[in-house]
């Protein structure tokens, strides 16, 4: 074992880490350059290729991604979660004609979406265990059921 003498922080950055931000630079939208000019940044200059980074670098990197889409991922799950919410307001077998201005009646509407998706949509789960492409079709076919109640 070759890297047994170095330090974990010293070790050099395994393949898999190597793929795995390759992948994430380019899902980022990153050319090479940006790509360069980002490592070096992170490393204050001391390299700005991938292969130069050590692994405790790259895990750092790749936890940072990883964290930051899915606060993404989250953020576009609950936008559409409200712009269903507020279809449903539109819809008659679903929230239409009532108020949402108490907590009660708040839960109340959230209980009558999540009957409806659990029953009549065909991921059949309540809305707030759907993944983002399930949330999406969802709101596809809240807007198919709003459009025609106008």
């Amino acid at each position: 074992m070759k890297n047994q003498g170095l330090a974990m922080k010293d070790r050099p950055i395994t393949p898999q880490q190597v793929k795995a931000l390759h992948a994430q630079f380019r899902r980022m939208g990153f050319n090479d350059e940006d790509r360069h000019g980002f490592i070096s940044q992170f490393t204050s200059g001391r390299t700005d290729s991938t292969a130069g980074l050590t692994k405790e670098e790259a895990g750092l990197l790749l936890t940072r991604f990883n964290r930051e889409e899915a606060d993404r991922l989250r953020k576009q799950a609950r936008a559409l979660v409200k712009q269903i919410f507020s279809l449903s307001f539109r819809i008659s077998c679903l929230n239409k004609n009532y108020t949402n201005d108490t907590e009660a009646d708040f839960e109340m509407n959230k209980a009558k979406i999540n009957q409806f998706c659990r029953t009549r949509s065909k991921f059949r789960k309540n809305l707030t265990e759907m993944s983002l492409e399930e949330l999406k079709e969802v709101k596809r076919q809240f807007e198919a059921m709003a459009r025609k109640e106008e």
